[in-house]
């Protein structure tokens, strides 16, 4: 019998926000696994100092098709290695970040002394330190590439992601020193799933310049003093000062993404989704459950509990499609991308079940036009990753805006799961 199963999980340690996806398809006896995973971001160099990993082995895959890195901060680094280093991944997909946005992190992470050597090692050169772990492909995005302008049901299997215009590959090369394989953002399609990716923050170009205009304004740079190491110290600390006070409130470097089935017709197909929450150990089961022969009954299972959320009614009156699409807001600024993340992504808007809140919720990151991107009766999931920098406006504002939209929050003790399946009526009958 043919059919589709699936299974969102989140989850979250000290603000950082992971999203683990997984896709069977019954008929080809194939699964894939995707992670997506976001640390919360403070401008001006505040960081977090959580040196916390999630567990290795307790119900990550061995094997994972897609990682991809939401963000660029401290969290996601550690987090990123922890897993590199343990597991085996098909396709890395993180934002490009210049030279000198790196250099920032070096600087914080020798601050903090938090896991340093291979952190700092990972951002002195990101794609010779995955290579070393044989990952299949690895992808920097650097700016978006051009909208889907068709059906999900009509894209082609595979990876569809632009070349960067030659100008971008060569100035960063220049800036490597190699050849860096930076694409703009696409859309990935397989297993019968659609991923579809978003790019915002800095542009490189800008910073680039910035780099260069600091270091051609600066006075007897070929005098140095007797203690080089000083020198160094002395150059540095100016260098990040400087940057800091330009770009230290300038919205995260951060990628956005759609995850959902290419067909999910509800006149073709029987279609079924739960929404459960799990406490204390409980989250930690959520983890394992879709493991071996028992990856199809997590939706069977969750029938005979009682604390979740069964969804028949998938859609609205008037739509012919499923909301089965989960979107992953990483840390993007709605106060400035909002309109750029509306235009893209509007395709989806009656696709989308669940919604990640950018930022663990934060009021700085907010703006509640977003609300106005997932239009109709339907439920809506607000995901949040419960941190000190949470709201008490964002919560509101999505709480109060419609009686179907609701607010989960997640952290170390507090997860929630989504599953259900998409089976051709036919084969039922």
């Amino acid at each position: 019998m043919r059919g589709k199963y699936f299974r969102y999980l989140f989850e979250s340690l000290d603000g950082e926000l992971l999203h683990t996806g997984s896709i069977y398809d019954k008929e080809k006896q194939n699964m894939i696994t995707y992670i997506y995973m976001v640390g919360s971001y403070c401008r001006n160099g505040a960081q977090s100092r959580s040196t916390k990993l999630f567990a290795q082995g307790d119900g990550i895959p061995e094997q994972i098709d897609l990682l991809v890195m939401g963000g660029y901060t401290v969290q996601d680094i550690i987090q990123l290695i922890g897993i590199v280093k343990h597991h085996r991944i098909k396709k890395v997909i993180l934002p490009y970040l210049a030279p000198i946005q790196r250099l920032v992190l070096v600087e914080e992470l020798k601050d903090k002394r938090v896991a340093e050597k291979e952190a700092i090692r990972f951002l002195q050169d990101p794609y010779c330190f995955l290579k070393e772990y044989q990952i299949g492909r690895i992808y920097f995005l650097y700016g978006n590439g051009a909208l889907i302008d068709r059906e999900p049901e009509e894209l082609e299997h595979g990876v569809h992601f632009e070349r960067v215009d030659p100008k971008s590959l060569q100035l960063v090369q220049e800036m490597e020193g190699y050849a860096v394989p930076v694409v703009r953002a696409g859309y990935i399609v397989e297993n019968g799933w659609l991923f579809y990716f978003g790019v915002y923050g800095l542009d490189i170009r800008i910073v680039s310049n910035f780099t260069r205009d600091y270091f051609s304004h600066m006075e007897n740079i070929d005098e140095l003093s007797e203690n080089i190491h000083e020198d160094y110290i002395s150059h540095m600390k100016r260098l990040l000062s400087e940057y800091l006070s330009k770009f230290g409130s300038s919205p995260a470097t951060t990628l956005a993404m759609y995850a959902g089935p290419l067909y999910a017709n509800p006149e073709e197909n029987d279609i079924f989704m739960t929404e459960k929450e799990s406490v204390g150990e409980e989250c930690r089961s959520l983890r394992v459950r879709c493991r071996g022969d028992d990856r199809c009954m997590c939706t069977v299972s969750c029938i005979y509990q009682k604390d979740y959320d069964m969804i028949r009614s998938q859609t609205e009156k008037d739509r012919w499609v499923s909301r089965f699409g989960i979107f992953m807001l990483g840390n993007v600024n709605l106060n400035r991308y909002l309109s750029e993340i509306a235009a893209r992504f509007f395709r989806f808007r009656f696709r989308i079940r669940g919604v990640s809140v950018p930022n663990c919720g934060s009021g700085e990151d907010w703006n509640h036009k977003i609300l106005n991107l997932t239009p109709g009766n339907s439920r809506i999931y607000w995901i949040c990753s419960k941190n000190d920098i949470t709201s008490v406006g964002v919560v509101s504002d999505i709480v109060l805006t419609k009686s179907n939209y609701r607010f989960l929050a997640v952290d170390e003790t507090i997860g929630c799961c989504f599953s259900g399946y998409i089976i051709p009526k036919e084969d039922i009958d």
